[in-house]
């Protein structure tokens, strides 16, 4: 093929804006906000003021519990997952019953720190499971309970009963959680000085009121919390459905939550340090009822906000985990389990090497034009030793002329798959960045995260080819590649999202989220690279046939000259093909995230 005399650097160019634009979005994410400009117009309910506690100590009693009592710890299950042990336990309640408990405790002997990790509402102690074994992999070992209403039959489809039930619940929480740092504490691998405790929504809430009355944690992390659940159902949005109970109703209630309520116990916390996260968005625990909570918490307190809803972004995580480093001394970081190690540094070795022996390649043994370069170069950055492979085998042939056998259209249909692949993977990445960084946008309807979804990777797949084909402008050869490129390209992205969707969603979701959760991953976390990767592998798997069939038709012509001929396709035809593929598409996206 003739070569372009200028030595361009467009490979490297698009390379370093890619680095750019994936810095600059983590930058962003990485960032607490300002709070927010809210006007509170909240006012407490009525009868509330008769029975506000004067002080914090005066209500201590209603939180004693004789800590010399046996806990009676009953172990029920023991597993292994990555160099921790998870332990399903129970252990007996202050105030009757058992509490359903688990214990996730990292390998070795300690010193560790002791954490006690919070649930919401409504929901159980699994939910935070994974979240507890990447604490345990900082350094931690983490008690999860069941709050008392999850206990109850019926309790997670009406965890608030509001009847007076709702006060005995609240105080067993509590001294539950206090026996929970007295099983932790029991422990000779626990450090007494380095307790935490982390509470997510309502388990934030119930975070400050723990925080007034138990002060062996040094360190409380109140996310998405409130000033609890009197404050949660009184609210502004919420005053039609309050005022339609019977007032009797309301007032004795009042009578039974308010005294307990967070709020007035999160002001007692010192002298442990408190870190309240929100989102601005948060449509559960609005702005103005989270500030009015982060304003009581005593001194020393950190306030992060975040531009999100009531589920915060990868960067809040972090933040939570840089804070929790400093004030009990674990990792402020993720740590690989050791196989996922050594498997990501293995192959992240072999894309360097491929990539620099394609590019010694291109440049210096192989002329091609710079479109070709650059496609090649971004190919291989995703399909790494794979797309190496697939450059030397589609590369093998003369340097002009018609081919006609079947291994010769085979090879270059490898070829094109992989460049098409890449094309469409690179937009992937922004439907990836709009999940990590954007999460708002993706809570709107399954039409418009389809329609994201297939076109995002479809407009840069073809800005792709665009600006592979006017970097190569001076080779008519190159030019006449692509016949009819709208419908490769449609039909071509369609076939590699059905390959390389399902993978992305099932591996993060399966293994990804729940390894790295609670503080995810962004466009730099090295687990999610691998899995674009193995997407990419998939899709150029999946959209190879059409891409053989393609040559086979002189719908793409590689190394044919300009004017050789083409069979041309209906234009109902390619309509139906690209309907077709389209719905496989769709079906393989449904199907992935039903079984994720």
């Amino acid at each position: 093929m003739p070569v372009d005399r200028l030595r361009s650097r467009s490979s490297s160019v698009i390379a370093g804006l890619l680095v750019c634009l994936g810095a600059s979005l983590s930058a962003c994410a990485s960032q607490a906000v300002a709070p927010p400009e809210v006007s509170d117009t909240w006012s407490p309910p009525e009868v509330a003021d008769a029975y506000a506690p004067d002080t914090c100590e005066e209500s201590l009693a209603l939180f004693a519990y004789d800590s010399h009592a046996p806990l009676d710890i009953r172990e029920t299950r023991l597993r292994e997952d990555e160099g921790v042990s998870i332990l399903d336990l129970t252990y007996a309640s202050p105030k009757g019953g058992r509490v359903p408990a688990t214990l996730v405790v990292p390998e070795g002997s300690g010193p560790f720190a002791g954490l006690l990790y919070q649930h919401g509402m409504p929901a159980t102690r699994g939910t935070l499971l994974p979240g507890a074994v990447t604490f345990a992999r900082m350094g931690a070992i983490v008690l999860l309970i069941d709050a008392p209403f999850a206990r109850r039959p019926g309790g997670l489809d009406e965890p608030i009963t509001f009847t007076e039930q709702d006060r005995h619940e609240q105080i067993q929480l509590i001294t539950d959680l206090r026996r929970g740092v007295d099983l932790l504490l029991a422990r000779p691998e626990v450090d007494p000085e380095r307790l935490a405790y982390v509470g997510i929504s309502y388990g934030g809430a119930m975070g400050g009121l723990l925080a007034g009355v138990e002060h062996r944690i040094k360190a409380y992390v109140l996310q998405v919390g409130d000033g609890g659940l009197v404050t949660h159902v009184t609210g502004p949005e919420d005053r039609s459905w309050w005022m339609s109970k019977p007032e009797q109703a309301r007032q004795d209630w009042v009578a039974w939550m308010w005294p307990i309520e967070p709020i007035h116990y999160v002001r007692c916390a010192a002298p442990a340090a408190l870190l309240f996260q929100n989102g601005t968005a948060d449509a559960a625990v609005p702005p103005a009822d989270a500030l009015r909570y982060q304003e009581a918490g005593s001194d020393p307190k950190t306030v992060r906000w975040y531009e999100a809803g009531h589920g915060l972004p990868a960067a809040a995580a972090r933040d939570q985990a840089r804070w929790l480093s400093q004030a009990i001394g674990i990792t402020s970081r993720r740590l690989l389990p050791r196989g996922a190690n050594l498997l990501l540094t293995a192959w992240s070795l072999s894309v360097v090497v491929s990539f620099g022996l394609a590019a010694f390649d291109l440049w210096r043994t192989r002329p091609a034009p710079h479109g070709a370069r650059m496609v090649w170069l971004l190919a291989i950055g995703f399909l790494g030793p794979v797309g190496l492979l697939a450059y030397w085998i589609s590369g093998r042939q003369p340097a002009g002329g018609r081919l006609e056998d079947r291994a010769s259209a085979a090879r270059r249909a490898l070829g094109s798959a992989s460049w098409a692949t890449a094309g469409n993977l690179l937009g992937g990445i922004g439907v990836v960045a709009l999940l990590l960084y954007l999460p708002l946008v993706f809570d709107m309807f399954l039409a418009l995260k389809v329609a994201v979804t297939f076109f995002i990777p479809f407009s840069v797949g073809g800005l792709t080819l665009a600006v592979s084909r006017w970097l190569s402008r001076s080779d008519p050869v190159y030019q006449a590649s692509y016949r009819h490129p709208m419908f490769a390209e449609a039909v071509s992205t369609c076939l590699v999202l059905t390959g390389a969707f399902p993978v992305v969603n099932l591996v993060s979701q399966r293994w990804l989220t729940p390894w790295a959760a609670p503080f995810g991953f962004d466009l730099f976390h090295l687990p999610l690279w691998g899995a674009l990767c193995l997407a990419a592998v998939v899709g150029a798997i999946v959209t190879y046939p059409f891409h053989l069939w393609m040559i086979r038709r002189d719908v793409i012509a590689w190394g044919q000259p300009a004017s050789a001929p083409t069979r041309d396709l209906n234009w109902y035809g390619k309509g139906v093909l690209i309907l077709l593929t389209f719905a496989v598409m769709l079906a393989a996206i449904f199907a992935s995230t039903q079984f994720a």
